[in-house]
């Protein structure tokens, strides 16, 4: 236990203007992605309940038949085993905070995040 700088992460390239940091806790994940405009996720859902937190830029979510359009400062909730797909509007920072861990991860199925 300790303070974690995220300097100290490396990031990984997951696709074309995707980029991921991670922090593994033992009952959450926490990471930090940076987007590229115009990168889009396309639909996945999964065990965890989300927490979206968007520090710079805008994206656009599509979840549960609604759609919501989140600017930096905005927090957005998915649920567990929700569909949802993500469009970017702008370059765009996120934290996104997961709970359980993302376990799936760790074993490598992330291709979704590749985006299209």
């Amino acid at each position: 236990m300790g303070p974690i700088r995220w300097t100290e992460i490396p990031k990984e390239k997951i696709g074309e203007g995707v980029e991921r940091q991670v922090i593994w806790g033992d009952h959450c994940t926490l990471a930090r992605f940076q987007f590229a405009k115009g990168v889009h996720i396309p639909p996945h859902k999964h065990e965890a309940e989300q927490q979206t937190y968007v520090l710079e830029g805008a994206m656009r979510i599509s979840a549960a038949g609604r759609e919501f359009e989140l600017h930096a400062g905005e927090v957005l909730v998915v649920p567990t085993w929700i569909e949802h797909e993500v469009w970017f509007l702008e370059e765009c920072v996120i934290l996104d905070f997961f709970a359980p861990p993302r376990n799936d991860w760790k074993e490598g199925r992330q291709a979704y995040l590749k985006g299209d």
